[in-house]
């Protein structure tokens, strides 16, 4: 398992020389309201006051989670870099200072969104929602207008679901789209997490990385598993998650309720990404190769065979880093077509 804590390091070095350096494209039109405020204007002050830093206390009128999500957990636990709405694909160009671009899933028509240091990349409607200058909060339509800063904790893990963005402080909050009524959902030092319907699933790291899900009102904790479980993904009725333990490693199922656990397959995996019936992960067997294998444990099958980290699956795409050459990529969930991420 030296592999798999050498890519955990990897991980963590490369989050944290990221320097967000923030998108510049202006808005269009003037913001009338001083919630938001655009990230030139951010840059230029000297005040620390971050839009919603008030927290608000959550209630029942609050607590109803409805719309579109803007990426999926799979993608989010891998930086969301890339992600699907309609026929484009918006995605993270680290041949462009990791800029907004989108691409038609045909290869046709690509554009430049904005400037600069991007991931967590949400779409929801005509507006992206991502990470940006110092792990605030931004957003910007699609056609690149009226760029926004919505929040300006340091955050990760960054979620939008319809009227609302989740994201990671240590613990679980939420704000409103517009910047508004801050929410603290939970007290645990909590990593990557799922939002399903009114529940949070969520990796707690103050209980060495079990699973435990909670209300997006912040009632009904519950601890699910008492694995150490990396990747979380919910897909319908089923909790997907990688072990990294030697004598249990592997790629595991259970239900949202704790029960029914499975273990798919014994292969040490990280980066584990669900999209339809499919489980795409990077295989330490094989030198950190891209694999994807059914949710029922048939039909394994290598994509590619570069070192690969970051997996995020948009469409029939699959975009992830290579540290072979410490070039971006992305490949076709066949194995067909690699190319540059550019």
């Amino acid at each position: 398992m030296k592999l798999f804590k050498l890519l955990l390091i990897s991980l963590m070095v490369l989050a944290i020389f990221i320097t967000p350096v923030g998108c510049t494209k202006k808005s269009e039109e003037a913001e009338e309201e001083a919630v938001v405020e655009t990230e030139e204007e951010v840059e230029a002050e000297e005040s620390t006051e971050k839009p919603g830093s008030a927290e608000e206390e959550i209630t029942e009128e609050s607590t109803e989670v409805t719309g579109e999500e803007g990426n999926g957990a799979g993608n989010n636990g891998n930086f969301g870099k890339a992600t699907l709405s309609g026929d484009w694909v918006y995605y993270q160009n680290s041949y462009d200072e990791e800029s907004i671009y989108k691409i038609k899933t045909d290869s046709s028509g690509k554009e430049k969104i904005c400037d600069g240091f991007s991931d967590y990349i949400n779409v929801v409607g005509d507006w992206i929602y991502y990470r940006s200058t110092n792990a605030w909060i931004s957003k910007i339509k699609t056609d690149g207008s009226g760029q926004e800063v919505i929040s300006r904790d340091e955050t990760d893990f960054v979620t939008a679901v319809g009227d609302w963005v989740y994201y990671v402080n240590y613990y679980i909050y939420r704000i409103r789209t517009d910047g508004s009524g801050l929410e603290k959902i939970n007290d645990d030092d909590s990593g990557e997490f799922s939002v399903a319907g009114d529940w949070i699933y969520y990796n707690n790291d103050s209980d060495n990385d079990r699973i435990y899900k909670i209300k997006t009102d912040g009632s009904g904790r519950n601890k699910l598993n008492d694995d150490v479980s990396y990747y979380v993904n919910v897909v319908g009725d089923w909790i997907y998650y990688s072990i990294p333990e030697a004598d249990a490693a592997g790629i595991y199922k259970i239900k949202t309720d704790g029960s029914g656990k499975e273990k798919i397959i014994d292969d040490p995996s990280y980066c584990i990404n669900i999209l339809g019936d499919w489980i795409y992960y990077g295989n330490f067997d094989d030198n950190a190769k891209i694999y994807r294998i059914r949710t029922d444990g048939s039909g394994k099958e290598k994509i590619n065979d570069d070192m690969s980290l970051f997996i995020n699956v948009a469409g029939d795409w699959i975009y992830y880093d290579n540290l072979d050459d410490l070039k971006a990529y992305r490949i076709r969930t066949d194995g067909s077509e690699r190319q540059p991420a550019d």
